[in-house]
């Protein structure tokens, strides 16, 4: 665990209440400087550029408060979207549970889905799919 307190931006998800002035308290210009950093913050600000909202995006780099103002609902969504793919993951692991050539340990599989390895064109889940095709419910 020691690889997630290293990250200071860990403190996201240990907010108590997400709202932006408690996330204010623990947040500096250097986190909300990483938080722009992010591959995940840089493709929101292509789209919101994409969708012609150019004044949005400039906030978003720009504007520290505003930034802040968005945190609350950010925070929302990564944690609707983890609990998400948790629970894609507990599927796949009770499918590949069925299948030899199929079997894995439900951290390979979590590992694998964060890093993207895991989609519906991946062999492995493909493989699933067709074995329970088969097998009777």
């Amino acid at each position: 665990m020691c690889h997630f307190y290293a990250n200071p931006l860990s403190v996201l998800l240990a907010v108590p209440t997400a709202d932006p002035e408690t996330i204010s308290t623990f947040l500096s210009p250097t986190h909300l400087n990483m938080i722009r950093s992010l591959s995940s913050m840089r493709q929101y600000v292509e789209s919101k550029v994409s969708e012609c909202d150019a004044e949005e995006a400039k906030a978003i780099l720009n504007d520290d408060d505003y930034l802040l103002s968005l945190l609350p609902q950010l925070i929302m969504n990564l944690e609707s979207k983890a609990s998400e793919l948790q629970e894609a993951v507990i599927v796949l692991a009770k499918l590949s549970e069925r299948g030899v050539k199929t079997r894995r340990g439900i951290e390979e599989l979590y590992l694998s889905a964060l890093i993207g390895e895991v989609t519906l064109e991946t062999p492995f889940v493909r493989e699933l799919l067709q074995l329970q095709r088969y097998l009777p419910t």
